[in-house]
């Protein structure tokens, strides 16, 4: 798969997540369809540079928020089959997406308590300001995907995913 980036994406946030786009597993994630017209790869780019973009706004940690943000729902399975556990993928997800993310990266504390708590109210109150930016960014994506409104590095073809085959 390759990324293709236009030029107006700040080279400072592709700094801190490119790393995470060049791994295979994250990749995979653009084969799971995700609110209905995107996948779960786009989804978590656009959950990921909003999150930065409102973090270095309000003086945050942008790089905690934009890895976090792009790891948020870094669970490679179909949302639409029964979890292991049972639970509804709405409490599961965050805790794979979390242990995912400990397993192939490192992931700071500060960036595991944002992607347990990026369900927020359906889930646990987020502890720290990432998080609390991270929640608000995958809510804002996925009311906009909903809509079949472009947001983020989607808009205007900022970021596109091609395969091999493309």
């Amino acid at each position: 798969m390759d990324l293709q980036v236009s030029d107006d994406v700040s080279k400072e946030y592709l700094a801190e997540v490119l790393p995470i786009l060049e791994n295979e597993e994250v990749l995979s994630l653009s084969t799971f369809s995700h609110h209905q017209w995107t996948n779960r790869l786009m989804h978590s780019i656009n959950v990921s540079y909003l999150s930065w973009f409102i973090a270095k706004k309000l003086g945050c940690d942008e790089k905690a928020a934009a890895r976090a943000g792009l790891l948020h729902d870094f669970c490679p399975y179909d949302f639409k089959k029964k979890t292991p556990t049972g639970e509804h993928q709405a409490f599961y997800h965050p805790k794979a997406a979390a242990r995912n993310s400990e397993r192939v990266f490192q992931i700071s504390e500060r960036e595991r308590k944002a992607i347990l708590t990026h369900m927020f109210p359906l889930g646990p109150m987020p502890t720290n300001k990432e998080a609390w930016i991270i929640t608000l960014a995958d809510k804002i994506c996925a009311s906009m995907e909903l809509c079949h409104v472009a947001i983020a590095l989607a808009r205007r073809n900022r970021l596109v995913l091609r395969t091999a085959s493309a």
